[in-house]
């Protein structure tokens, strides 16, 4: 198998081993706007050592006139130089209760015709946050993640975590302790985001990452791979009216001695 495989499978199990973290950090409780919100756009990202250029387009929608249940249904067709794949997800924020609510999802990709992969085949997401009282703004959590790009290959992810609510800044801080298949194999990574704004306003957001991949590629003989991965994400939102925003990110990785990733994006959100 060739280094720029081993590249692209190590890129896809850390996708599918790390948070959303260009995604701005919010409380799931629903806010006083427009409750229902619509977003598309577009993003590349450009790999070294022969990945080439994967580019993508995706929408997503959310409904928060509740305040139990917010759901969220995305949709992205990414691809890359050897074809394209479909990928559907519904996540939701459940509140349970003044101080208890939980975010749960599930997702999955298309089968491609030519047997390219660029997501996992299936994936579901369930994690518990708890606010601490009096002030509610130390919420620590809990969480849980089933993927598998099918077959053999698959994994699950334990995620440990804090927010921390200061005026208009949030911190997150996660750990993320990975276990793949097959072999099971255990790695650990973790991030700290930062995030300053209103909802209404603008959001900006940066997210430092880094930790170990480890995963056994399946070809004629299985070939064991550990890679170390830093990572450096970046994302403003603006609204531009009530109704109307724009969101930009960019992020870089560097998979240490195995490839470097720089990431792009643009997206326009509309709420009514």
């Amino acid at each position: 198998m060739s280094a720029v495989r081993f590249a692209v499978i190590g890129w896809m199990v850390g996708e599918a081993l790390r948070a959303q973290t260009s995604a701005p950090i919010s409380d799931p409780a629903p806010l006083p706007y427009p409750p229902v919100r619509v977003e598309f756009g577009g993003y590349g990202e450009g790999f070294t050592n022969g990945g080439g250029w994967w580019r993508g387009a995706d929408a997503a929608i959310w409904l928060r006139k509740s305040r139990r249940f917010v759901p969220g249904f995305t949709f992205d067709n990414r691809t890359s130089e050897a074809g394209s794949q479909q990928y559907f997800s519904l996540f939701s924020y459940a509140n349970w209760s003044s101080s208890f609510y939980t975010t749960q999802g599930i997702s999955g990709s298309t089968h491609s015709a030519n047997g390219v992969t660029l997501f996992p085949r299936f994936r579901y997401d369930l994690k518990a946050w708890w606010k601490i009282p009096p002030r509610r703004g130390v919420i620590p959590g809990l969480g849980f993640t089933r993927f598998t790009f099918g077959g053999r290959n698959q994994g699950d992810i334990i995620n440990p975590g804090v927010l921390y609510y200061r005026g208009s800044f949030v911190v997150d801080t996660e750990g993320f302790l990975n276990r793949s298949q097959p072999g099971a194999l255990w790695s650990g990574s973790g991030l700290f985001a930062i995030q300053q704004g209103q909802e209404g306003k603008h959001w900006i957001a940066i997210t430092f990452g880094g930790g170990r991949q480890v995963y056994r590629a399946l070809s004629t003989v299985p070939l064991e791979a550990r890679l170390t991965s830093l990572s450096v994400d970046a994302s403003y939102r603006h609204w531009v009216s009530r109704n109307f925003g724009f969101v930009f990110a960019a992020g870089y990785q560097n998979s240490v001695h195995n490839y470097e990733r720089i990431s792009i994006s643009g997206h326009l959100f509309f709420e009514f």
